[in-house]
């Protein structure tokens, strides 16, 4: 598996700058959740809730960026 760690950071007054920092920060959560199931040989309740505990910042606050501060086509 390959990532890209090659990303600029973007012009302050890009209209996605705010939305890009937090999407950054929830990609930097999602990494740590994936380099703590990489260092476990065996699911286990404790890994599980561990990951679920890394994860669920990082979920509610894209969930929030896709309902609340993208533009519903809709409207």
């Amino acid at each position: 598996m390959t990532t890209n760690t090659n990303i600029p950071e973007p012009d302050p007054v890009w209209d996605y700058c705010q939305i890009w920092d937090s999407l950054q920060k929830i990609k930097a959560k999602i990494d740590v959740a994936l380099e703590f199931m990489s260092e476990q040989e065996y699911a286990s309740l404790y890994s599980d809730q561990e990951i679920k505990k890394l994860l669920a910042p990082a979920s509610n606050k894209l969930i929030e960026i896709v309902n609340d501060v993208l533009i519903d086509d809709k409207e």
